[in-house]
């Protein structure tokens, strides 16, 4: 219903934010990554997802669209609702957990707090393919270079973080090696 709200940052606690626009304040859930960049007084942008209950309505808001795209598959998977997938949102770099989700690293989303081994396997089971075809089709030009292995992973990775597909496949180019993981692949590929 919502795709953003423009507004004045008014009050900052614990997981919410009121932004203020045109004197309605709205009171928006937020992960902590998202929380941290929000300052009283300033004029933020947080892309929202408005969650409909039978007896309650509740936004969410997010600091960027591929935050919010994660939010949305996060809380696609059974047993996983709005305030726990911001939980493991807030969990790690965003990075980070598109990266353990893609390579299958269900041991690291168990590490966040209130994410069980079960609900990690799950998330990870139910995640991996679909982040990868949730982002393929941002493909807008026949590409002229095709990777394979842990070198296509990793584009994928890249591009489940916002990056075009041709831009990924070229960042995994200049840094690939043979003998590289997926997760250092990444790395390497962002810190260039």
């Amino acid at each position: 219903m919502y795709a953003y709200i423009k507004g004045t940052v008014t009050e900052v606690s614990e997981n919410v934010v009121v932004l203020d626009v045109g004197g309605v304040g709205y009171e928006i859930y937020v992960s902590m990554s998202t929380l941290e960049s929000c300052r009283v007084g300033e004029v933020k942008t947080l892309y929202t997802f408005l969650n409909v209950k039978e007896d309650e309505m509740s936004l969410f808001g997010f600091a960027d669209k591929a935050e919010k795209k994660l939010f949305i598959s996060l809380k696609s998977v059974g047993g996983i609702g709005p305030k726990l997938a911001l939980t493991i949102l807030g969990g790690m770099k965003l990075r980070d957990l598109a990266l353990n989700i893609v390579s299958g690293n269900s041991s690291a989303l168990s590490g966040i707090k209130g994410i069980g081994k079960k609900t990690a396997e799950r998330i990870v089971i139910e995640l991996k393919d679909k982040l990868s075809a949730d982002f393929e089709g941002t493909v807008e030009t026949p590409l002229e270079t095709e990777l394979t292995g842990k070198a296509e992973e990793a584009a994928m990775v890249l591009v489940a973080l916002g990056y075009k597909r041709e831009a990924a496949i070229k960042a995994v180019s200049e840094v690939f090696s043979e003998d590289m993981t997926v997760n250092q692949i990444v790395h390497k590929a962002l810190g260039r």
